[in-house]
């Protein structure tokens, strides 16, 4: 499903600041497959991700997802095959708009029917156990509710791949477990390849 071939990364290249941060690097991850990603502060996990999602680009190397290299691949194509949800929820929501136009934002940029919006929107939230809260404000939930909501926002593009960085740090230790059993659930139901930090 992804692979990850001989990948190089350097900051600050040829200077006496140099710093590699990926060098030679490859990962071959099979399709619905649940990859953990665990390594120190600054050891290049959430860069991993941003290089995958094309917000960082490649010094050399080559990215595939679904046999399709998508290396050179503009970062808001990549978006059609790659969903991400951040550790912040707020980075992957908008607290101006309702639940339901916050899962609903990318499928309008894409110019997907009424219907077919309205539909994916009780779909998502029926995954994230969210149903009937598309008229409320992202602010008035949870932690972990703002976490699913940002989850939900992600899935209902239907990615190939989904990033998750650190998307539980910032919740309490019974929310985080449960959320973890939630996203083992989710993975399972979606049939997607999750890589997790």
């Amino acid at each position: 499903m992804l692979e990850l071939k001989q990948i190089n990364k350097y900051y600050n290249q040829g200077t006496v600041n140099e710093m590699c941060l990926f060098e030679d690097f490859s990962l071959t991850i099979r399709d619905r497959q649940f990859v953990s990603v665990v390594g120190s502060n600054g050891s290049g996990k959430t860069s991993m991700l941003n290089i995958i999602c094309g917000s960082i680009p490649l010094d050399s190397g080559r990215i595939i997802i679904g046999g399709k290299d998508i290396t050179s691949m503009p970062e808001y194509k990549r978006q059609r095959r790659i969903g991400r949800v951040y550790q912040n929820p707020s980075m992957g929501t908008c607290p101006s708009m309702t639940i339901a136009e916050n899962i609903a934002f990318g499928l309008k940029i894409k110019n997907k029917p009424k219907s077919y919006i309205d539909d994916k929107i009780k779909y998502a939230l029926k995954l994230v156990n969210l149903s009937g809260f598309e008229k409320r404000d992202v602010i008035s939930l949870s932690g972990g509710q703002q976490q699913r909501i940002a989850i939900a926002r992600a899935i209902v593009n239907e990615p190939r791949v989904l990033l998750l960085d650190e998307p539980l740090g910032a919740l309490d230790l019974k929310l985080r477990q449960d959320m973890q059993y939630e996203l083992i659930r989710l993975k399972n139901e979606l049939g997607i390849t999750f890589i997790y930090v």
